[in-house]
C-alpha cells in the first residue's frame, strides 16, 4: 500500500466515521423532542457561516521509527466505566512491507471517589 493509498484510506475512514456520528446525532435529534429556546436560535443566527465546523473526531498520529507518520481517526466513545474519551480499532495499515493493526483508547481522567 503506497503512502497516498494509506492517506486516502484513512481520510475515507475519517469521513465515514464522522458521517456515522452525524447520523447518530441526527437520529437523536429526530427521535427526541428537542426544544431550542430563542437564545440558542439567536446564537446560531449570529454565528458566522465562515467559521469551520468543529470536528468531533480526535486524530492520533503514529510516528514510526523511520519518521513516517500514520494518522488514525478517533471517534468519541463512552466506555463501560462511564468515562468519556476516544477509541479506534485500527483495521490495518502497511509499514515496512508489514501489515499492522491495533487499538487506541484515550479517556478523560476523573478523580477517584473516596469511600466515606
Amino acid at each position: 500500500m503506497s503512502k497516498k493509498e494509506a492517506k486516502d484510506y484513512f481520510k475515507k475512514l475519517m469521513d465515514d466515521t464522522q458521517n456515522k456520528i452525524d447520523d447518530v446525532n441526527n437520529e437523536k435529534s429526530t427521535n427526541e423532542d428537542v426544544k431550542i429556546d430563542n437564545n440558542e436560535q439567536i446564537q446560531e443566527q449570529n454565528m458566522s457561516e465562515s467559521e469551520p465546523k468543529k470536528s468531533k473526531i480526535a486524530i492520533a498520529t503514529l510516528k514510526m521509527p523511520d519518521g513516517k507518520e500514520v494518522e488514525i481517526p478517533l471517534p468519541p466513545k463512552v466506555f463501560k466505566t462511564g468515562r468519556e474519551g476516544y477509541y479506534a480499532q485500527i483495521a490495518a495499515f502497511v509499514y515496512d512491507d508489514e501489515v499492522y493493526g491495533g487499538q487506541i483508547q484515550v479517556w478523560k481522567k476523573t478523580p477517584k471517589k473516596t469511600e466515606e
